[in-house]
């Protein structure tokens, strides 16, 4: 995202410079992250049993599992509020269409 999407964080320029070709590649990283960790995270709590002390002890990892999808679904909402925007400009241009109609009419 740092270097990809960096102007949603309101920067100028990405702080790593990563090749555009790479971009599908780190795309699709996210999900075998995902699963590696939630595999991991289960092994660990079979090992641990006590819920209590798998939470105080593993509360980094359990953090990271659910941030990485929360955190890529911003790249989602960009598509979605432009998409968004546009649905509002239509909205706004049809209503002002009416508008006219109705005055138009008196």
């Amino acid at each position: 995202m740092m270097s990809f999407e960096y102007y949603i964080l309101g920067l100028q320029h990405p702080i790593i410079q990563i090749p555009l070709e790479w971009k599908p590649f780190f795309d699709v990283l996210i999900y075998p992250l995902v699963i590696l960790l939630s595999i991991d995270l289960a092994l660990k709590y079979r090992k641990e049993k006590n819920p209590k002390k798998f939470l105080r002890k593993y509360w980094m990892d359990i953090s990271m599992l659910v941030l990485i999808p929360v955190l890529s679904i911003f790249k989602f909402l960009k598509i979605g509020l432009s998409l968004a925007k546009q649905i509002k400009t239509i909205k706004m241009g049809a209503k002002a269409i009416h508008k006219t109609k109705k005055i138009s009419k008196k």
